[in-house]
Formats: C-alpha cells, sequence, structure tokens
C-alpha cells in the first residue's frame, strides 16, 4: 500500500502547497526536507531488499510450527502457516498490529512425499455472525477459524476439486460447499464433518447462492452450475427445480440470488441481464446495462460519471520493460466481468471490461452512477457497507492491485495491496475483507481500519484543497480558454515548485550512496534532473498534426502484440517525425525510444521530452551521418576501449569486428537487450545524472567487464548475438568502472571536448534538431516522392497491363472452356449412346422374362379358378346346412309354443271347472235362478269357449307330414282335452236348460 494511496506527485503537490502558503514559509523547507528523507528511506529499503536477495539470506518461514505463532510485525507476509496436524484440535493464532488494517496472513504448507510444498487457498466463508471463517485449499482440505477465540483447526473431512462455498443462513455453523464434479456437501462446524453429500450435476458447480433472511424459503438455494441453474433443497437435500438456460451462442455467466428480494440476477454473456422469479423461475425483467451506459453517456455526456479514477497518476508504469506480455481479453464474453450487492441501498454494480463501474437500482432497475476507470479494470468487487456513501473494493484485471473507491469522489480511492491479488469476498456484516493472491496465500482485512484510512486520506485532500486556494480576481463569464490558462499556469507553477524542492544536488547525493534512485520516485526524480518543461500545448500541436505516411507504412512491420504500447509508441515516434524529419526515416529510432515508452505508457507527455531531452543531448552525435552510422560517436568508443584494454581491440580486430559491433549494438538499444528490466532502470538512474557523453563510457566499461567471456567466444557471428542476449553481469560493477575511466580518461581522450553540457527543453518551445544532413534528406524526400510518383505511374500501367492481360486470359480461357465443353459434350453422347443400347438390351431380357412370368400366371390362374369353384361349392352346402338348421330349429321354437298355449288352455278349462262348480253350488243354495243371475257370465264363457274349440280346430289341422312321432302323441292328448271340453260343454247346456 503506497503512502495510504497516495502516489508521488501528491505528496510533492502536500509540500508545494504548504509552501506557497505565505504563512508556513518555514514549514515548506520542512516539508521539502521530509520528502528528501522519504525518498531517502524508500532507497535504503530497496537496497537492503537487494543485499538480502544477494547474499541468499531468506527466513525459512516454513519451518515454523502452528504451536509457535507470535505477532510479527515487521513481516507481514506470515502470520498464520498451515501445516496439517496429526489429530482434531485447535491451534492458537494472534492478530497482527497492522495500521494498514491487514490483520491475517494465512499460508498453507502441506507435504507429500517427505517434500513440503504450499497449495493455494481457495475459498473462504464466513458465517452469519461473522465469527467462524471457514478456508478450503485447493487439495481439499479444509480449515475452520474463530475468530472471536483466535484458534483454527483442520477438519477430517476433505472436499476434491472445491470451486464454491456459501453459509446457510437458516442453520447457524452450517455451510455448503460444491466441486467441479457437480457435488454439494453440507458442512456442519457444530459437528466439525460434512453431514450430507449429493451429485446433482454432471458439470462442475460456479457458485452457491443463498436467499436474504427477509425471504421464508431459506432451505432453498441457487446452485449455479456449468449449463445449467439448481433451485436446491437443502432440509430435504433433493434438487427441486433444473433450468436449462444454455442456448446455442448463449451462456449464463453470473445467477445469484437478490440481496433483499426473492428476485434471482441472471447476466448472459451478450450482456442481457435477466431478473427471474425465485420461486418460479419466469422473467420478470431484461435489462442490457450496456445499451443504458452507451445511452445516458449521448445525452448527459461527461455530466453523466459519477467519477473518472485514474489509478497511477504518479508517471510510474507498470509492467516490465523489454518482454511485451500481451494478455487478451475475451471480448466475445460479454463486456460485464464482475458484479456485487449492496445489501442495504438496493444497489447492484456491474463491472465492464472497458473500464465502467454500473451502479443500478435493484428496484426501478434505473441506471443510477456511472464510474469510469482510465487506466484499469475491476473483475471481482464487493461493496464496503458504509451509510450515505458508495465505496467499493475491487481488484484489478491485469496488475493485480487491491483498490478501495469512493464511486461518488474521485479523488478519494486507496491501494491497499499493490500486486499478486487475484480475488476477494467479504463477510455478510462487512467487517472483514479477504484477498486471495496469486501466490496462493490469504490475507484477512480489518474494513474499519481501511475506511479510517480512507477518510483520512479524504481529510488530507480538503486541506491540500483549503490550502491552493487564492484570491482571485472575479470574472464575469470567464471563457473555456482562460480557465485552461489558469489551470497551466497553476500546473507550470507547481513545476517549478517540484524542481526547487527536488533539487539536483540531493538527487546526486542520494544517487551517491544508494547507486539508483527508489522505484517509486524513480520517473518524478527523472522528470526533476532532465528539468522537463511539460510544454503540453506544443505537445498537443504535434500530436494533431497525425502519423506521417512513412512512419505509418513502416509501424506496420513492428513485431508487437500489444495493441496499446503499440499505438503509444507510434505515437511517440510521429511527434517525433513531425519535430524533425530525420527521425521518421531512422530504423533504429523505434528500438532507441521503446524502452522509455513502455515505461510510460500513459503519459506521453513525459514519455516525448524524456526523448527529445536524450536525442539533443545524449544522441546528438547518431544522426551526422545518417542513415549510417554515427562512426565519429563510435570511434570515440574505439579509442577509448583501445585506451582501457588492447587485448579485447586486438581480438575484435583478429574477428573482423568493429564499432559498429560491439558498440552500436548495445547504444541502439540504449542497453536494453542486455539488461534485466531492474537493471536498466538502475543503469539509466546513474545515465541521466552524469554528463551526456556517460553511455559511451558505459559501452566500454561492459566490454571491459565481459572481456574474458567475449574472447572465449568461437566466431563471428556468435560474437555478434552475445550483443543482442541477456548474459550475467553486475551492473554496480559495470557503473563503478563506467566512473573509473570517465575520472583516470586522459583529455587528449575525453569525450567533453566534442559533446556540451546538457541542455535542458527550454518552456513553450520545442528547438529544432539540426545535427543531421539536411540537404541529403531534403533531396532523399524529393527522391522520395519523385519515386513514388513515377512508382504510381508505373503502378497505373502494371494496372492497365494487367487488365489487359485478364481479358486475353479471360478471352483464352473462354476459348478452351469452349473446346472442353465440345469435348465433354462428345462423351456425354457416347454415354448416352452407350446407355440408350444397355436399356435396349435390359429391355429385351426384361420382355423374356414377361412372356415366362405370364405363362406361370395362366396356369396359377387355372389353379386358382379350380380352386375357387371348390371353395363355392363348399359355401352352398354350409349355407344349406346353415338353413336347415335354422328350419329345425324354428320347427321346435313353434312346438315348445304350442305346447305352453296347450297348458295354459289345459288351466283355464280347469278354472272354468272351478267356477262354474261354485256356480252350481251358489245356485242349489241361492232363491234366485242360475240363469238369469249368471247370464252376462255364461254367455261370456260361451264366447270363449267358440275361439277356444277354434284354436283347437287349428292346431288339429298340422300337416301330417310335418308330425313327427312326438307329434303324434300331442295329438291324443288333445283328443283327450277335446273330450274333456265337449263333457264341459255338455254340463253347460244342461246347466242352461235348468
Amino acid at each position: 500500500m503506497e503512502n495510504n494511496g497516495e502516489s508521488a506527485d501528491k505528496l510533492i503537490r502536500n509540500s508545494v502547497n504548504e509552501e506557497n502558503n505565505p504563512k508556513n514559509d518555514e514549514t515548506a523547507t520542512e516539508m521539502a526536507q521530509e520528502i528528501i528523507n522519504e525518498i531517502r528511506d524508500a532507497a535504503v529499503a530497496e537496497a537492503a531488499e537487494a543485499n538480502a536477495v544477494k547474499d541468499n539470506l531468506k527466513d525459512d518461514v516454513s519451518a515454523q510450527s502452528p504451536e509457535n505463532i507470535e505477532e510479527d510485525d515487521d513481516n507481514p507476509l506470515a502470520s498464520i502457516l498451515l501445516e496439517i496436524p496429526h489429530e482434531l484440535r485447535d491451534y492458537p493464532f494472534r492478530f497482527k498490529k497492522s495500521e494498514k488494517g491487514n490483520i491475517l496472513s494465512i499460508h498453507h504448507i502441506s507435504e507429500w512425499l517427505n517434500r513440503k510444498f504450499s497449495p493455494n487457498l481457495k475459498l473462504c466463508a464466513f458465517n452469519s455472525q461473522s465469527s467462524i471463517m471457514v478456508v478450503v485449499a485447493e487439495i481439499g482440505l479444509i480449515y475452520t477459524f474463530d475468530l472471536v477465540n483466535k484458534s483454527f483447526q483442520r477438519l477430517d473431512d476433505v472436499i476434491h476439486y472445491p470451486s464454491a462455498i456459501a453459509p446457510w443462513e437458516e442453520r447457524r455453523n452450517h455451510f455448503l460447499i460444491g466441486n467441479d464434479y457437480g457435488e454439494i456437501a453440507l458442512l456442519n462446524l457444530d459437528k466439525s464433518t460434512i453431514t450430507q453429500s449429493l451429485h446433482i450435476s454432471k458439470s462442475y458447480i460456479i457458485a452457491i447462492s443463498c436467499p436474504p433472511p427477509s425471504v421464508n424459503r431459506q432451505h432453498l438455494v441457487l446452485v449455479h452450475c456449468a449449463c445449467e441453474v439448481i433451485l436446491f433443497d437443502v432440509e430435504q437435500f433433493v434438487t427441486t427445480q433444473r433450468f436449462q438456460l444454455k442456448k446455442k451462442k448463449i451462456e449464463l455467466k453470473f445467477s445469484s440470488h437478490f440481496s433483499q428480494s426473492d428476485h434471482i440476477f441472471n447476466c448472459f454473456n451478450d450482456d442481457i441481464v435477466k431478473i427471474c422469479s425465485g420461486a418460479t423461475m419466469n422473467t420478470i425483467r431484461v435489462i442490457n446495462p450496456i445499451k443504458m451506459r452507451d445511452r445516458k453517456l449521448r445525452m448527459e455526456g461527461a455530466g453523466g460519471l459519477a467519477a473518472d479514477f485514474l489509478l497511477c497518476q504518479d508517471y510510474n508504469g507498470s509492467g516490465g520493460v523489454f518482454n511485451v506480455d500481451c494478455k487478451v481479453s475475451n471480448h466475445s464474453n460479454g463486456m460485464i466481468i464482475g458484479y456485487c450487492f449492496h445489501p442495504s441501498m438496493n444497489l447492484l454494480c456491474l463491472s465492464t471490461r472497458d473500464g465502467y463501474l454500473l451502479l443500478i437500482c435493484t428496484i426501478t432497475f434505473d441506471l443510477k452512477h456511472i464510474c469510469r476507470l482510465q487506466d484499469f479494470v475491476i473483475r471481482h468487487c464487493v461493496f464496503l457497507l458504509h451509510p450515505n456513501e458508495i465505496i467499493i473494493c475491487g481488484v484489478t484485471d491485469r496488475s493485480g492491485e487491491a483498490v478501495v473507491l469512493n464511486c461518488l469522489q474521485k479523488d478519494i480511492k486507496l491501494r491497499i495491496q499493490s500486486e499478486n491479488a487475484a480475488g476477494l469476498t467479504i463477510s455478510s456484516d462487512a467487517k472483514y475483507l479477504v484477498i486471495f493472491n496469486k501466490t496462493g496465500e490469504l490475507d484477512v482485512w480489518s474494513t474499519s481500519q481501511i475506511y479510517n484510512i480512507l477518510k483520512s486520506q479524504e481529510e488530507c485532500l480538503r486541506l491540500i484543497k483549503l490550502s491552493f486556494r487564492q484570491n482571485k480576481p472575479l470574472l464575469l463569464g470567464p471563457s473555456r480558454h482562460c480557465k485552461s490558462a489558469l489551470v497551466a499556469a497553476q500546473e507550470e507553477c507547481l513545476n517549478e515548485d517540484i524542481r526547487n524542492l527536488l533539487s539536483r544536488d540531493r538527487l546526486l547525493s542520494i544517487l551517491r550512496e544508494f547507486r539508483w534512485f527508489p522505484c517509486k520516485y524513480r520517473v518524478l526524480i527523472w522528470c526533476a534532473l532532465l528539468q522537463l518543461p511539460y510544454n503540453r500545448n506544443e505537445f498537443f500541436q504535434l500530436l494533431k498534426m497525425g502519423t506521417p505516411p512513412i512512419v505509418k507504412q513502416r509501424a506496420k512491420q513492428l513485431p508487437m502484440r500489444d495493441g496499446t504500447l503499440k499505438n503509444a509508441l507510434v505515437r511517440i515516434w510521429s511527434c517525433l517525425a513531425h519535430w524533425c524529419p530525420v527521425f521518421a526515416h531512422s530504423k533504429f529510432l523505434p528500438q532507441l525510444i521503446f524502452p522509455f515508452v513502455k515505461l510510460l505508457p500513459r503519459n506521453s507527455l513525459v514519455a516525448f521530452e524524456i526523448c527529445v531531452t536524450l536525442l539533443t543531448n545524449h544522441f546528438q552525435m547518431w544522426f551526422e551521418l545518417h542513415p549510417l552510422e554515427p562512426n565519429n560517436y563510435l570511434g570515440m568508443c574505439e579509442n577509448l576501449l583501445q585506451y582501457q584494454c588492447s587485448e579485447l581491440c586486438k581480438f575484435y580486430a583478429s574477428m573482423h569486428i568493429n564499432s559498429e559491433h560491439y558498440a552500436w549494438q548495445l547504444l541502439s538499444s540504449v542497453f536494453s537487450e542486455v539488461f534485466s528490466q531492474t537493471e536498466w532502470l538502475y543503469l539509466w538512474d546513474n545515465i541521466l545524472s552524469a554528463p551526456p557523453y556517460y553511455p559511451i563510457f558505459i559501452v566500454v566499461a561492459y566490454n571491459y567487464v565481459q572481456r574474458r567471456v567475449i574472447m572465449r567466444l568461437p566466431d563471428k557471428p556468435t560474437i555478434l548475438t552475445f550483443f543482442h542476449e541477456q548474459n550475467p553481469v553486475n551492473v554496480c560493477e559495470v557503473i563503478n568502472i563506467a566512473n573509473s575511466i570517465m575520472e583516470k580518461c586522459p583529455k587528449t581522450l575525453h569525450p567533453e571536448r566534442y559533446m556540451p553540457e546538457l541542455q535542458c527543453i527550454p518552456k513553450k518551445v520545442y528547438p529544432k534538431f539540426l545535427n543531421y544532413p539536411r540537404q541529403w534528406l531534403a533531396k532523399h524526400e524529393k527522391d522520395i516522392a519523385a519515386v513514388q510518383r513515377e512508382k504510381q505511374c508505373i503502378d497505373a500501367r502494371i494496372r492497365k497491363l494487367e487488365l489487359e492481360e485478364m481479358k486475353l486470359m479471360e478471352r483464352l480461357h473462354s476459348g478452351l472452356r469452349r473446346e472442353e465443353h465440345a469435348k465433354q459434350v462428345k462423351k456425354m453422347e457416347k454415354l448416352y449412346r452407350d446407355s440408350l443400347k444397355r436399356e435396349e438390351e435390359r429391355l429385351a431380357c426384361q420382355r423374356q422374362m414377361l412372356a415366362v412370368y405370364q405363362k406361370e400366371l395362366r396356369n396359377r390362374k387355372a389353379e386358382v379358378a379350380v380352386q375357387v369353384q371348390e371353395s363355392e361349392q363348399r359355401q352352398r352346402a354350409l349355407a344349406m346346412e346353415k338353413d336347415l338348421e335354422l328350419l329345425m330349429q324354428s320347427i321346435e321354437c313353434e312346438r315348445t309354443r304350442n305346447d305352453a298355449d296347450l297348458r295354459m288352455a289345459e288351466e283355464e278349462l280347469r278354472n272354468e271347472e272351478m267356477e262354474l262348480f261354485m256356480q252350481k253350488c251358489l245356485t242349489t243354495t241361492g232363491a234366485t235362478s242360475l240363469r238369469t243371475k249368471y247370464h252376462e257370465d255364461l254367455q261370456r264363457l260361451c264366447n270363449e269357449r267358440h275361439a277356444l274349440k277354434q284354436q283347437v280346430i287349428e292346431l288339429t289341422n298340422v300337416p301330417k307330414g310335418a308330425l313327427s312321432p312326438r307329434n303324434s302323441n300331442n295329438k291324443s292328448h288333445l283328443d283327450t282335452i277335446e273330450e274333456k271340453i265337449e263333457e264341459i260343454q255338455r254340463e253347460f247346456n244342461e246347466i242352461l236348460k235348468n
């Protein structure tokens, strides 16, 4: 953490602020002395670190045991070392007393095959009270930290390939852990074991999200897998619903519960955000944050920005100087790369790949604030919970810095970790912040201390702004030009004050004592040593002139992958070409200025003025014989090398190697090919502090130091390759020998006779560079223009000839095509004739086969006709049999019916007999005549008798041939009935007579 987030120029501004105040003249001197002391302290620290590395004085940190852990305020990297204990018990630890906020650092040391190694700590989570922290290592070991009692232990259970962890809020001290196999496990810290485990998906688990406490269904958690989203019931420990959200080209990137509702946040790789219901997963709202941002910026412009952050204000570039390490981002995966929720302010923060923070209200889903990040991108982010402020802590994409930003004020920012940060997480009450490092360690930070540092920084900035306030004349409606002129005047005054504070004598005394400047203040010191004027207006005029055609053409051949660095190099090269035309034609200029551009990729003004200063002073004799090598300059190197080591010069002569090989190869690359990044910076600290002819002595000293190696090389190509490679060399030894040669150099050989003292760039003007063959260059440019015109004419004629040739070739090809077409037609006709002949033969064969088939068919028809006739006969016989059976059934039914009728008739006769008997009895006893009494009944019986008689007659008239023997019996029975009827009739007649 760099001085509570303040860069070097801010420290200078603090001191200048105090110096500009007329009430504190004495304080300004004290502040300047404090800055010098701080620079000296930084140099002391770096020198001590370098000596420690050189002498291999490394602490054996892994030798410590968990039982002997003590507070270590001087070593912030070693606080807890996790080794695999042999038994399950608690091990104590202590918090560090750090003013920066890093209260705990955790390392993991494991042993395999009697060798110790350090696997990464991958996952971390806190319980709802933030009293217990669970840490999961990459190899699956689980550690629990009791932050109240300050003890930790390792559990016996192991999670293979862990990928996600989340606390289960419904039950205390329960955690859900997912792995790459699609398994989810429930960790119960009360029992110190994993109670349940289940395989829920075929793909790996990305994240686990529990619903907020305000939601009733606390047992349903959201599990985001690679190709699906799962609602998981933790109580039943079963999967309730699965949602396949992957299409052909659209995939789900993030999925999580909202902080204060049952809704679910889903973000896809096309930057579409869908808000879904937590119960049904139905889409409630669809938004496109990138389009919302672009629309707001188009409507409001820069006024739509809540803050515009610039992290590297101290001209201190990041990355190496020599090796271009370009990390290509996957833009096909969308612009949104990170998100976080504010649990109390209903805010959703989205981080984009192009350097924006978008703050969206989770109630109305409107874009409330936009923060632009100029020179960094945040990949992982969390909110620090503080009322009335929107504070975000994030990890940058490439540099791996952990920064804290106040999203409403661009001046309030804090760099809490300068490198190696890979990710972060925060406790539910935002009390602890955990940062995962790329080296595998885990740091726990106190957010309250971070917030205090941030507020102190805010107070310091407020005091600085108050000190810069001056009594200014009241302007009615100031124009934009007046404002820019006023700002330029203030910056010019500030630069002058910086020069006065960082005097050359003070800086040279630091260099003599420590041999190089501290990295933190290096660029600021270089600017003070070279007395750069910061001619902003003149530089912008050069920029407006664009890129010259020759520079644009040669820039295509630059072997660089990093587009941003390449654009910065072309921009500086173009400005130098407009400043002096010879630099556009120089072949070695891109290699010459590349290390300085790489050192300052985002500050083109300072990089340009450093290059201009070097070209007008240190490299002033390099273009005298352009495009040839500077033989005069190289001659001085050769003379000094002959004076210092004649043996090496004789060896070079024997191998046919001259100064163009052993000196110009070093000078044209400004020694960047033979020194490492750190050594190159140390070297140029001394070059910029020395006279302009000092590089000559560096060349001689480098050859002198490497003479034993060079003189053992076998041939010339190997020697030439030697000056393009990094070879083991002590830069301090090279500098010391160069200084010794410069002190002992005779005046007849000393370069100071030919090169003047350092000439700084004046203010508001860039003096012309004239030490090159101007007439030759002008003639060369005219010749080039003539050649270009002639080339254009030749190109026009060539295009005309090519057009005619194309027409001739087209005619030739058309004739060849027609000839070939005719040949193909003949071949086709022959093929048709052959195929027709084959078809006729095939038809003749088929006719013969048809005749055979017809004959067989006739035979089959005859057989079938006979079989059909027999079948019809059988059917007729069966029909006759069926008719006979029906007739017999009908006769049997008729007979049965007749028998029933006869029985009924018999019964009726019996009934009549009974009635007659009763009537007879009544007539004998009664006084009246029966005839009169039963006249009507008798008449009715008489009618019935006639009807019955008629029926009997009909029954008796049955044909004789139709009666069977059984019918004959029935006939005798009928005769008996008839006799009885006649007898009854007689009795009835007698009754009537009486």
